[in-house]
């Protein structure tokens, strides 16, 4: 009996101590947490931007952050809740995957920077780009990657390209199509190698070598030389030239200005200058991978990526675009930063003083304040340790 009282009394003092582990303050994960998603209402709640939503994703493991959250919406009717497993597209943060799997095929011997795209490109896109004004012996890999090509950049070199868009946007664009729209509707840059101007037509013709080499298809070839399986990238694909991962909810809308273009058909920016939808978590996995040597075979490959591009160091009002990315100096915080931005309000970026990578992706209008408040977070952080 008295066994039994005491088998009792155990019970209710584990209940107790239950009860009081719950009503207990919260983890140090749990208000970090609150923190992070505090930055994203704080960044929605400013009425001068009128977000409708915002997903980020943090890693920073020497401070044993890895978070991915969202506030919001995902559309800018605001009838569903935004979540952070929601893929989108990404835009021109494609770039720095095209890029980095040029440097894979560098690493295997495949190509060399140096080489001309004439190597690389059809007799047909060779040809185009005569009667355009252009030298495609002249042009090498490396112009392309770096934007120092002289190539007129078909999507955002004028209006022509989203006027013509806007009144058709189910057409299926083809990269010859909008090699040839580059020919159209602008003239030559300047002589390949002398001037620094951005230009989604140079990397439509990365794309092209891409599929040349692996004889797989730009899609494939992306896949296999960025080893996405081993990265765990199972939300990031091709759209248009691949199948959508199975079990992926509905993408985030996509918005220029005030137009839904979600249903725009997703070869308006595809084939290398574009094309990749992903997640923030993703692209944050793929972007800390890339900086701490799971990408390239050599370390030396990523020092290649990070140069800096002699064409841009006189020029003050170039943008610091190495291969397929971009650095800067943040004034605020006094640190160097590496990171490419998506025209959908998409930005991915690595802080390699903190080893941290972020990414975020705004539903409709972007801002500033969520990446300022973050970086500025993990800085006070690690001053604590």
């Amino acid at each position: 009996m008295k066994y039994k009282h005491y088998c009792f009394l155990v019970v209710i003092l584990l209940v107790n101590n239950h009860i009081k582990a719950q009503n207990a303050a919260p983890s140090a994960t749990e208000e970090l947490s609150v923190k992070f998603n505090d930055i994203l209402k704080s960044d929605i709640s400013n009425s001068k931007y009128k977000i409708s939503g915002i997903s980020m994703s943090v890693i920073a493991p020497d401070i044993n952050i890895k978070w991915s959250g969202a506030e919001g919406f995902d559309s800018t009717e605001k009838t569903d809740k935004l979540s952070e497993n929601q893929p989108f597209r990404i835009a021109s943060v494609t770039k720095t995957f095209v890029s980095a799997a040029i440097l894979r095929l560098y690493e295997d011997g495949k190509l060399k920077l140096d080489d001309p795209i004439s190597k690389y490109i059809s007799a047909e896109h060779q040809n185009i780009l005569k009667q355009g004004g252009y030298q495609p012996d002249h042009i090498t890999i490396k112009h392309c990657l770096q934007h120092t090509s002289g190539l007129f950049d078909y999507a955002m070199g004028g209006n022509d390209y989203i006027k013509t868009a806007r009144k058709n946007p189910n057409k299926k664009w083809t990269r010859t199509e909008q090699l040839q729209f580059a020919m159209d509707h602008g003239k030559p840059i300047g002589n390949p190698g002398e001037q620094y101007k951005y230009s989604d037509t140079g990397y439509i013709i990365l794309g092209e070598t891409i599929e040349k080499l692996t004889e797989t298809g730009l899609a494939e070839g992306l896949r296999t030389l960025l080893n996405f399986s081993s990265l765990k990238l199972s939300s990031t694909w091709l759209e248009g030239l691949e199948p959508k991962p199975d079990g992926l909810l509905q993408p985030v809308h996509r918005y220029m200005e005030n137009l839904d273009t979600t249903l725009w058909d997703s070869s308006v920016d595809l084939y290398g200058g574009g094309g990749l939808s992903s997640t923030t978590k993703d692209l944050t996995v793929f972007f800390h991978a890339l900086f701490n040597h799971k990408v390239f075979k050599n370390k030396e490959t990523l020092q290649i990526m990070l140069a800096p591009n002699k064409t841009t160091i006189n020029d003050k009002n170039a943008d610091d675009y190495r291969m397929g990315i971009q650095q800067m100096v943040s004034k605020k915080y006094d640190v160097e930063a590496f990171f490419h931005e998506g025209f959908w309000n998409t930005i991915a970026i690595h802080i390699p003083e903190y080893n941290c990578t972020i990414a975020i992706n705004y539903t409709n209008q972007f801002s500033n304040h969520t990446l300022s408040e973050t970086v500025g977070l993990i800085k006070q952080l690690r001053e604590l340790q």
